[in-house]
């Protein structure tokens, strides 16, 4: 309904534009994309940190002399083991007895659990007792999971198989008119999709089939006054860019050097609010509780959810040679940062706080990005506070002749190396290989 009316407003506009003493242009242009590409392994998950529910419980544990004399870390830990082995040897009774078939280790270690667990999940597919049943018992499950994690720190391990190759193929096509009446120009842009595409990248894969799809890109409304887009849903919040929902309107201005931009939910979600993280929860028993040793209150952990933004912000200007910034949002949410050249070096520095990150009084995500050109290589460095495995990263571009080539990795030994070699006419051979042998080799051209 929403998309309706703005793509109205927008024809509406437009119709009263061209009657009057006006030009217009038409313009269009595409891409095609064929080849044959894999979805990469899934990877061994990266081991996790313990809770600060859980080491907190383990702290308080054993310094409370009510629950045992002689308990550690250790004995703490093993207690709280079997404690989850009991939930789960429950689950898997109940799971039993509407189809699943599963025998669980009798006083197991944690890996015998995990594996247990494992198995669990895998035969949840055989329950006949319906949807409600299942999630259930997998919500306990999480729950013990959570549990474990949060208690000795350490994941699942997870690994797969790379899938097969299989071939891809599309074509986008973007169809751009423009009006323009005294001051005032519009644009409307429409975008034509149709086949399966590939995204090279570790979180993407191939795209949905489709047979043909139209869209309404974007009205683009310029006027003395500022420049302002209107795209449904698909204007990228100014500080955080994976914002729930994302804005509408974007209006952008200079005033002398200082560029500003506001963008703007039309349809702001006001039931939807920053939800602070919760870590499965786990307590011990104090000398005040009737049962002595440990208890656990099996609550489920669950994401922090980010606040709906209405609107942000953003001011830029040169200084120094460079530019420098500083966004805002309604929530709360703030960026700042700089970037320079020094004696050929290129410098960045940003400093983020997001909204959900505001609200769970999270640390400031602060990042530092070096850039050097040695003849046809570019080599790149960057560096942030976040301690997530993934601090640093290195990457190289090299492009001369024709001849493009990327590579780049990080602490975590993220890698990928991709790469290009243009044919003539705007055609191009296309190919990369990742960490998690995701892999593509393709052609690629424009029209």
């Amino acid at each position: 309904m929403r998309n309706t009316l703005l793509t109205t407003t927008a024809l509406v506009l437009s119709a009263g534009i061209a009657s009057a003493d006006g030009h217009a242009t038409v313009s269009w242009s595409g891409t095609a994309t064929a080849g044959v590409a894999r979805d990469g392994a899934v990877q061994k998950a990266a081991a996790g940190k313990a809770t600060v529910s859980g080491l907190l419980a383990s702290t308080n544990a054993v310094a409370d002399a009510a629950i045992t004399t002689d308990l550690t870390d250790a004995t703490y830990k093993t207690q709280v083991t079997a404690q989850q082995a009991a939930l789960a040897n429950t689950i898997e009774t109940v799971l039993d007895d509407h189809g699943a078939a599963v025998t669980m280790t009798s006083t197991p270690t944690l890996a015998q659990l995990r594996a247990d667990i494992v198995k669990l999940y895998a035969s949840i597919a055989g329950v006949t007792s319906g949807n409600s049943l299942v999630a259930a018992e997998k919500v306990k499950l999480n729950a013990v999971v959570a549990i474990l994690d949060g208690v000795h720190g350490t994941a699942a391990v997870v690994e797969g198989k790379s899938g097969d190759f299989k071939s891809y193929s599309e074509v986008n096509a973007t169809v751009t008119g423009s009006v323009t009446a005294g001051d005032v120009t519009m644009t409307a842009a429409m975008s034509v999709d149709a086949g399966a595409g590939y995204t090279f990248a570790d979180d993407k894969t191939f795209d949905t089939a489709s047979a043909g799809r139209v869209g309404l890109d974007n009205v683009t409304i310029a006027t003395s006054m500022g420049t302002f887009k209107i795209d449904d849903g698909a204007i990228v919040h100014l500080v955080d860019a994976g914002d729930e929902t994302n804005a509408d309107i974007l209006y952008t201005n200079t005033f002398g050097s200082m560029s500003v931009s506001v963008a703007i939910d039309a349809n702001k979600d006001t039931d939807l609010k920053a939800a602070k993280a919760v870590d499965a929860v786990l307590a011990y028993a104090d000398g005040l509780t009737a049962v002595k040793g440990l208890t656990t209150v099996t609550t489920v952990g669950v994401a922090a959810v980010a606040a709906d933004v209405a609107w942000s912000a953003k001011v830029s200007m040169p200084v120094a040679g460079g530019t420098a910034y500083i966004a805002m949002d309604e929530e709360g949410g703030n960026i700042f940062g700089a970037s320079t050249t020094l004696s050929g070096v290129g410098i960045s520095f940003s400093s983020k706080l997001e909204a959900l990150e505001e609200e769970i009084s999270a640390d400031r995500d602060n990042s530092i990005g070096l850039t050097y050109a040695l003849g046809a290589t570019k080599l790149g460095a960057t560096w942030n506070s976040v301690e997530d495995g993934d601090q640093w990263g290195i990457s190289a571009a090299y492009t001369a002749d024709g001849m493009t080539i990327n590579a780049s990795t990080d602490e975590g030994s993220d890698w990928s190396v991709s790469g290009s070699y243009l044919m003539g006419t705007g055609a191009s051979v296309v190919g990369g290989v990742n960490y998690t042998e995701d892999a593509y080799l393709g052609l690629s051209f424009s029209f």
